[in-house]
């Protein structure tokens, strides 16, 4: 299933009641991160050690997720190009199989229009118990979980987790939620080299937002 990848999820985080992408104008560029993230997480890809790291495919072999395996293919044709030229490639453009996943167990609905397709809530259950987890992470960190981990850090490396979850968690200053996920410390064996895809990937997106508004003005 798609709803439970990281990708999955950070696409229900990015999207508002409506089907449009919410917070971010590089909704598809952070889609393709997770998904990165997520795979580096599996071992089924690798980053060179470069200033300006390379993505290494070490497996082929199915995750028997959708949007993952999709987005593995993708990278296999990519081999031995940039984090920042895969991210930002159309191959890796994810939406479409995401959103067809959620449309699939009733969470969205597919609405095609004149030049776009958008995904507008059919049940919002899934979004607020995730929602739910994420404000349970940053309030306890010994019941976050990796994955809500990687989910907080690409929300604050986009410069827009306050702006996402300052409803869950009503407390907190931007500046205070910002804080909080730098400090999470998830204990799995794999912290450590996820948290360095994590840190490339970010700061990769971060790299590839600034060339397209550059290049749109």
């Amino acid at each position: 299933m798609t709803t439970h990848t990281i990708p999955g999820e950070l696409f229900l985080l990015l999207t508002n009641d409506a089907g449009r992408q919410d917070s971010t104008s590089y909704r598809t560029q952070a889609l393709a991160a997770a998904a990165i993230a997520e795979l580096a997480l599996r071992e089924r890809i690798a980053l060179t050690e470069e200033r300006s790291p390379k993505v290494q495919v070490l497996s082929t072999e199915p995750t028997d997720l959708p949007v993952l395996d999709q987005a593995l293919g993708a990278l296999a044709e990519l081999e031995g190009k940039s984090l920042k030229s895969a991210i930002g490639h159309r191959t890796m453009n994810l939406t479409e199989v995401i959103g067809e996943g959620y449309a699939a167990v009733g969470a969205v609905q597919r609405k095609d229009g004149w030049f776009t397709t958008t995904w507008p809530t059919h049940d919002d259950e899934l979004e607020t118990a995730l929602r739910a987890r994420l404000a349970a992470a940053v309030e306890d960190p010994s019941r976050a979980s990796l994955q809500d981990g990687l989910l907080l850090e690409i929300l604050r490396a986009l410069g827009i987790a306050h702006r996402i979850l300052k409803d869950d968690l009503p407390g907190l200053s931007r500046r205070e939620l910002d804080q909080r996920i730098e400090a999470l410390e998830i204990d799995s064996p794999a912290a450590t080299a996820v948290k360095r895809v994590v840190d490339d990937m970010t700061a990769a997106l971060a790299a590839a937002t600034v060339v397209t508004t550059v290049s749109s003005t």
